[in-house]
């Protein structure tokens, strides 16, 4: 009668162990296809509104979840009642965990407005979500009034529930470094909590968009150094990286440099065992990188002195390995590409010329490097 509240480990086709089933309903879920799956997708909703809902209102939907049960269990198996009502239900929990995920959600677009007013309403929630944030805001915005005594209760709320996994032995790793920050430790707690919460999945056909894409501008390097590449394995591809702003990389430019490289990065990527994933991370960092803090890349420059000559390198590479042709087309879209971010970062980030063109020049440099590297591990 409970299983839609206390799920097991996913290895039966219902949302619980099958060989456990007690009732008629229950065999019955379980002896369908279709009834399973739909025991699966409204466990799922469920479990979604009871992760998004202020702690004042999962006592109420738990007490609903158990009634409803018992009109499940009533059911005459022979008939569409079971299929009914799960259906229904399955529909209900859809759209209150929507509804919980949004507002949610538009607390957390709050914080850097409004951090005191998104530190209240975060207060309601209880889920390991709110606690993350609720230790970001002590952390970066003392604005929010989040005390000592409440940022080191959420933090532990929030490290428990990544459970006995990788993430959490690797977290306390970090917390255990002495070279580590503060910063990076509450963002990586920030960073695991995000990747558990749901986000990019479909909440009632729609896909939850990430809204802590602010932090990268706010946090800059300590945000770009924790949201990319981690755990050195396929884990990585759940890296929480925001999208580029803007369409740099839509411009045909660009497009015709990323298509003109890739055949050899899905060559090498065959050999690079799941480690890739990292790189692949990395890669999308540095794209969001190059359009939210396209600032930095004039600082490098200005800081590192020249960088490595990946021109230079693509030309020396073996032929054997790979053909001239296929370098040359990348050497001349690398050209166009730096053309193309010139101009972007003088039209789109107002750079004066001078600097527009140290800045591309960068961008250009340091994103073929980092293929360069992929290919030569």
């Amino acid at each position: 009668m409970l299983s839609l509240l206390f799920c097991a480990p996913f290895t039966f086709a219902a949302s619980f162990n099958c060989d456990k089933a007690g009732t008629v309903v229950e065999h019955a879920i379980c002896n369908s296809t279709a009834l399973s799956e739909l025991d699966v997708r409204l466990n799922d909703n469920y479990k979604l509104a009871m992760s998004n809902l202020p702690a004042s209102q999962l006592v109420q939907l738990r007490s609903s979840q158990l009634a409803w049960l018992k009109t499940r269990n009533a059911c005459d198996v022979q008939g569409d009642c079971l299929k009914s009502r799960m259906e229904q239900r399955s529909a209900k929990l859809e759209s209150l965990s929507e509804q919980a995920s949004i507002e949610l959600d538009n607390t957390l677009r709050a914080i850097p407005t409004d951090p005191l007013v998104a530190a209240k309403k975060l207060r309601e929630y209880s889920n390991p979500l709110a606690s993350a944030w609720l230790v970001y805001l002590h952390q970066f915005e003392r604005a929010g009034k989040v005390t000592d005594a409440e940022a080191d209760q959420r933090y532990q709320m929030a490290k428990d529930a990544l459970g006995d996994s990788f993430p959490h032995s690797l977290l306390i790793d970090i917390e255990k470094d002495p070279s580590a920050t503060e910063n990076r430790k509450v963002l990586t707690l920030l960073r695991m909590t995000i990747e558990n919460a749901g986000y990019l999945e479909a909440v009632a056909g729609k896909e939850r968009e990430y809204v802590h894409c602010f932090i990268f501008k706010n946090q800059d390097e300590d945000a770009y150094a924790t949201f990319g590449s981690l755990y050195g394995s396929t884990m990585d591809s759940r890296a929480p990286i925001c999208a580029p702003v803007g369409k740099l990389f839509q411009q045909p430019a660009w497009v015709q440099l990323i298509q003109s490289i890739a055949p050899e990065l899905e060559h090498f990527g065959e050999n690079a065992g799941t480690v890739r994933f990292s790189s692949y991370a990395d890669w999308r960092m540095l794209d969001l990188r190059i359009t939210v803090s396209a600032e930095d890349f004039l600082k490098s420059a200005a800081k590192n002195g020249p960088f490595r000559d990946p021109e230079k390198e693509i030309t020396d590479w073996d032929e054997k390995d790979w053909s001239k042709q296929e370098r040359d087309n990348v050497l001349k879209a690398a050209i166009m590409a730096r053309q193309t971010t010139v101009k972007w970062l003088h039209e789109e980030k107002h750079f004066p010329a001078a600097d527009a063109d140290k800045a591309a020049s960068a961008i250009v440099k340091q994103w073929l490097t980092a293929r360069l590297d992929f290919m030569s591990e």
